[in-house]
């Protein structure tokens, strides 16, 4: 997996706390760091594994094939009739959990049983294994709906018995299930030992395959009940599937972290501009009240140019770049050097190697967002703090880097960047302290 992917929550993790660490008590600010901890709290969310399947399919020996053949304590839970989560801990423990959420230790060593003497609404089994740092598992009982577990779902085993494999039944309770679980689906056709040849095993499989076309991501057969001898015998037997199913889940697992990491980055880059669009909002300068509402009529009147089809889109832009530079000059003397002055020719050139979105709605947005994003920029330039206590001003500038940094600028700010003399993504201190 991309390392970049490994690495965003401590990244996301070390932004917050330089926030934090800055004790500016602004609300956009506080939004903010809010938001990034909420990110974070997603993104370590180790993922969910349910396993699904019909009575007797197997699914608490499958279970116990993920985590390690005989690590599951399936002389406990394996009679139960609510789910079983397995996770991490640091040491073994099983506890019962009531409908209060109340968590109770069931596997004490008084000879006394709780689950026979109170009603619990899930059991959850806790392991030393590092795999479940990454994602947990819950082995679903056969007389639930499967649909009243997928909502938390991440990826979804359904397990099926190779030699009477998806059956009209199995087939009608998959449909029954949201379109999503598909994307992330693997079908596991138990009870393997019922096979008696490694052809038996390929045609078993592309008859499934067949069958459950565009339903599943893989088809894995395993033999969950075969194994002796414990887990190193499990991995190195090609046999009874074990390596295959932990190796479909883990690809599985990484495409789903990747996607969840994508967005995640998406939401933060809205939620950093947000934050610097009002940052600091009620600190602008009285004498910069003023051109902050002239910088606001000109851009209104080049959105209102490209929405008639009498500017393009590298026009508008161009055109907003060139007037931000003007109004930053204006709002704090000396942002932009002499040299660095666009017209014409040149200013053409800046944006001519990026690939702007042609006429359409889309384009438009896009410009529009660089209006709200430039406007953001300028009331930093015009904020209060430029006038404060050293250490204040100090505060205020590492703040706006960070949110800056966090969100990315870049394409239209790229060009922008060049215009003034330097990125503003890499250097936001020195254009937006």
């Amino acid at each position: 997996m991309n390392s970049a992917i490994l690495q965003y929550p401590e990244r996301l993790k070390a932004a917050r706390e330089r926030l934090i660490g800055t004790s500016i008590n602004d609300p956009a600010l506080n939004y903010c760091i809010a938001g990034l901890a909420r990110v974070e709290e997603v993104l370590r969310r180790p993922l969910r594994v349910v396993v699904l399947g019909e009575n007797n399919s197997g699914k608490t020996s499958v279970t116990d094939l993920i985590i390690g053949q005989g690590l599951l304590p399936t002389g406990v839970v394996s009679n139960t009739h609510v789910p079983v989560l397995v996770g991490y801990g640091e040491q073994p423990a099983i506890y019962g959990v009531d409908y209060d959420e109340t968590r109770i230790r069931i596997d004490s060593d008084d000879g006394d049983d709780p689950l026979t003497d109170l009603a619990y609404r899930a059991v959850q089994v806790m392991l030393p294994l590092p795999a479940l740092k990454n994602y947990q598992i819950l082995d679903t009982p056969p007389s639930a709906s499967p649909s009243a577990f997928v909502g938390d779902a991440d990826i979804v085993i359904w397990c099926t018995v190779s030699t009477r494999a998806w059956t009209e039944s199995e087939r009608a309770a998959w449909a029954a299930l949201p379109k999503r679980c598909s994307r992330n689906a693997l079908l596991v056709g138990t009870h393997k030992d019922g096979l008696d040849t490694e052809e038996d095993v390929a045609h078993v499989k592309e008859r499934l395959r067949n069958l459950t076309s565009g339903l599943f991501r893989d088809v894995i057969l395993v033999d969950a009940e075969g194994v002796q001898g414990g887990d190193a015998v499990a991995d190195d037997d090609p046999w009874n599937g074990a390596r295959e199913l932990r190796d479909g889940i883990q690809r599985v697992a990484e495409s789903v972290v990747e996607r969840r990491t994508r967005k995640a980055e998406k939401i933060v880059r809205r939620l950093a501009r947000l934050t610097f669009h009002h940052f600091g909002s009620d600190e602008v300068r009285p004498d910069s009240v003023d051109l902050l509402l002239r910088w606001q009529t000109h851009a209104k009147h080049l959105l209102e140019l490209l929405q008639h089809g009498r500017q393009t889109v590298p026009e508008s832009i161009e055109t907003l770049l060139v007037t931000y530079a003007y109004y930053a000059e204006k709002l704090r003397p000396g942002v932009v050097r002499a040299e660095d002055t666009v017209s014409g020719a040149s200013a053409r050139a800046l944006t001519a190697p990026i690939r702007w979105p042609q006429q359409t709605t889309a384009a438009a947005r896009l410009v529009q967002t660089l209006a709200s994003d430039l406007t953001g920029l300028l009331r930093m330039l015009a904020g209060q703090s430029t006038y404060a206590d050293p250490a204040v001003r100090a505060e205020y500038q590492t703040a706006r880097a960070i949110v800056l940094a966090l969100a990315d600028l870049d394409g239209a700010f790229d060009a922008l960047g060049r215009m003034l003399g330097s990125s503003l993504v890499s250097e936001p201190v020195a254009r937006a302290s």
